[in-house]
């Protein structure tokens, strides 16, 4: 079972890969490769970028953890979970997060739903969700202990780990807010 510091974040985290999810699957597989001088990234470049971005967390995750098993770190209270949550919103300045996110019910890596059309998209989204899997089994084997103890260190900075998760979901949504949601029918 995750530590509930670390599950807050977690499930937050699904829920915005679940809603990407949703609305890449309402995009034609030609919009989503459009690009010109009114749109000098694709849509395709940004959830690549952020498929990207959670791989290389699921890399360095163990990584991170085992080289802070070696050195003496204090205990990590909830205000330093709080402050690191903090930077990591100033370091991004998101908007407030979509229409009906909360409205998203999920639990699991395993549970985040892909339209399947046989599409290239499709095989790229498995790929995406296989990777968030990794990651949550990993994120499984914190005792709560480890929860405060750990940190994760990337070339982002130390983080606290619901910081590192925070992280990830903060980058993907900046480069969901510049180079998708511009190009997408506003919901209601």
């Amino acid at each position: 079972m995750i530590p509930h510091i670390i599950e807050i974040f977690w499930i937050e985290k699904l829920r915005y890969t679940q809603y990407c999810f949703q609305q890449i699957g309402k995009i034609s597989e030609l919009e989503l490769e459009h690009s010109g001088p009114d749109r000098t990234k694709s849509i395709i470049w940004a959830v690549e970028q952020m498929a990207a971005f959670d791989r290389n967390f699921a890399f360095y995750l163990p990584i991170s953890i085992l080289f802070s098993s070696l050195f003496f770190i204090g205990t990590i209270e909830e205000r330093d979970v709080e402050e690191d949550i903090e930077g990591i919103r100033d370091k991004y300045t998101p908007p407030a997060f979509p229409i009906h996110f909360l409205d998203i019910q999920i639990s699991s890596a395993r549970d985040l739903k892909i339209n399947t059309n046989g599409t290239r998209r499709d095989t790229f989204l498995k790929e995406w969700q296989l990777t968030l899997i990794k990651i949550e089994e990993k994120l499984h084997k914190f005792s709560e202990n480890d929860a405060f103890k750990k940190r994760y260190t990337s070339l982002t900075g130390i983080h606290t780990i619901p910081g590192a998760i925070n992280n990830s979901t903060e980058f993907c949504h900046k480069l969901w807010n510049h180079h998708v949601a511009p190009y997408l029918k506003p919901e209601s």
